[in-house]
């Protein structure tokens, strides 16, 4: 996905791409972008869950009251601080944690990209505007230039994330685990 800036102009659409022709591009990715949005929220989900169980192993209404209505960001900033925190008291060290994190805060951006995406202003290069930005030559239209290629990675990215938070939550249960034995073991011996 390359990225490109173009000034703000008089008006709102000034130096985006003509509308009549972007509907016949954007016509062979719309499969893609409700993949990526079905794919995400599947993501998300998995998240609620992975608080929901740690906020109550007993029932989920607790942390769907703590979910409710929170932004996706900040449900991975809370996934983050009851997990870094968790590794802290029990003394453990699960490498791919901040890689995980990473993944999820890139498939939150890329996922946002795409959902509000102007797609009738497409130019014919597939450049796309995401959204407005302050930059060095003042308020300009940030731009994206999707594809079917682009958006395969973007959902490729989001499985691939769904798949290390599987991973990491079974190394985590692993190292628990291992700890309960070491524990057992030595009330055993004293």
């Amino acid at each position: 996905m390359k990225n490109r800036k173009s000034p703000v102009g008089q008006y709102i659409i000034d130096g985006l791409g003509d509308t009549e022709e972007s509907f016949e591009y954007v016509q062979d990715l719309l499969p893609l972008i409700g993949e990526v949005i079905l794919f995400f929220n599947a993501l998300e989900s998995d998240l609620d869950n992975l608080i929901c169980e740690n906020i109550s192993d007993r029932t989920d209404y607790k942390g769907l009251l703590v979910l409710h209505n929170m932004m996706y960001a900040t449900k991975v900033g809370l996934y983050e601080r009851f997990r870094s925190e968790e590794l802290r008291q029990c003394g453990l060290d699960i490498p791919v944690f901040s890689g995980v994190i990473s993944s999820l805060k890139e498939c939150g951006t890329l996922r946002n990209k795409v959902v509000h995406a102007n797609w009738q202003h497409t130019d014919d290069e597939g450049y796309t505007h995401v959204r407005f930005k302050m930059g060095k030559q003042g308020l300009e239209h940030e731009l994206v230039q999707f594809s079917v290629e682009s958006l395969e990675q973007i959902i490729e990215i989001i499985i691939d994330t769904r798949n290390a938070i599987e991973n990491f939550e079974e190394k985590l249960g692993e190292k628990h685990r291992e700890l309960e034995r070491e524990i057992t073991a030595n009330r055993t011996r004293g």
